[in-house]
């Protein structure tokens, strides 16, 4: 009779534990899926929740970045026991006047944001509003979106940072920074008129390519031109076409450029010269196989889009993450995308 009741109370108490007071149910934390995930979490989490830049000389530096790409793979994978924590740790580190610095050493903030960061940021908000159907997040979303809006545009374009104090801004805008995704959830919760998103589409929908192939660097608002880079920097090629392609944009030439780069050499490098095409680094970049694969996610080329992934899954300590053992030489980016691109991949597969 006394186990018996003992077994009750024990069902009454872990019913009454998932059921918080407002009668929602609680979320539990999900176990991390990856070494990879359990490397973030116990080597560049730190104890206030500040994602380290690496464990070596930046390990005091934390970036907007970090914190966007980490909200984006919690959302994937449906952990929003970890995404809260990482929200509050936004929003007391990293909110200046409802603007999101882009950078802090230490405990001094950056006095600008980074335009792709904020973008991101906005989205995953709106996007977990929808599916967690939580008012909280679309609160914050909408917050920060407006702010962006009012302050962070130069002849109604998106720049690529503002002051955060002073609103002095760029007039520059890069076209990797250009995230169709996030205007059109903009668009969705009343934060930017259709009119406004296709201003922002105009500029990457009508961006020249090189007879190659890839994308010029940045938009000039002040003098309405393109400019090139003299340095090819895969990573702002690959979300370019990434971004391109999400709204249907043609990156045919774009994708043969990539592939005969990745037959010629069996391997994408980091950066190249654009007047000849040859690497201008020795190294391959885990995050560059990552975006490479989110890029042929959105042309729907899943097989190759695993190619890449096997690629970045090469450059990996597979008993931690993308982490020299030897030298401790990592970067949060380079483990973050990663995780991202291989939890979509995983998505894109259990979807089919």
């Amino acid at each position: 009779m006394i186990k018996n009741v003992r077994w009750w109370l024990l069902i009454v108490s872990v019913v009454f534990l998932s059921i918080s007071c407002t009668g929602k149910e609680v979320k539990v934390e999900k176990a991390p899926l990856s070494s990879t995930e359990q490397f973030v979490i116990e080597d560049l989490l730190n104890d206030k929740g500040l994602l380290r830049t690496d464990l070596t000389n930046q390990k005091d530096i934390f970036l907007s970045e970090s914190v966007g790409l980490w909200l984006a793979y919690l959302l994937e994978k449906d952990d929003q026991v970890r995404f809260n924590e990482q929200i509050n740790v936004m929003k007391s580190y990293f909110l200046a006047n409802d603007f999101i610095v882009w950078r802090i050493e230490g405990t001094r903030k950056a006095s600008v944001n980074a335009l792709i960061d904020d973008l991101r940021i906005i989205r995953v908000l709106l996007s977990a509003g929808e599916k967690w159907q939580d008012s909280t997040y679309l609160q914050l979303g909408k917050k920060i979106g407006e702010n962006l809006v009012r302050y962070g545009m130069n002849e109604e374009l998106f720049v690529d940072f503002v002051d955060v104090d002073s609103h002095d801004k760029a007039n520059t805008l890069t076209i990797s920074y250009i995230m169709p995704s996030a205007f059109h959830e903009m668009e969705e919760n009343g934060l930017l008129s259709q009119q406004q998103v296709q201003h922002q589409l105009a500029i990457i929908q009508n961006v020249p390519r090189a007879n190659a192939g890839f994308f010029p660097k940045y938009y000039d608002i002040t003098t309405e031109k393109y400019v090139f880079d003299k340095e090819l920097h895969m990573i702002d090629q690959l979300y370019t076409a990434y971004h391109l392609a999400s709204i249907d944009g043609d990156t045919a030439v774009f994708k043969d450029w990539l592939l005969n780069l990745l037959k010629r050499d069996n391997k994408l490098y980091g950066r190249y010269n654009p007047q000849t095409n040859q690497p201008t680094v020795d190294y391959e970049s885990p995050a560059v196989y990552a975006m490479a694969a989110r890029y042929m996610l959105a042309i729907d080329e899943q097989q190759i889009a695993q190619e890449f992934i096997e690629k970045m899954e090469n450059l990996k300590d597979p008993t931690t993450g993308y982490v020299d053992k030897k030298t401790r030489s990592t970067h949060s980016f380079d483990n973050l995308l990663p995780l991202l691109a291989e939890r979509e991949v995983k998505n894109a597969h259990n979807n089919d």
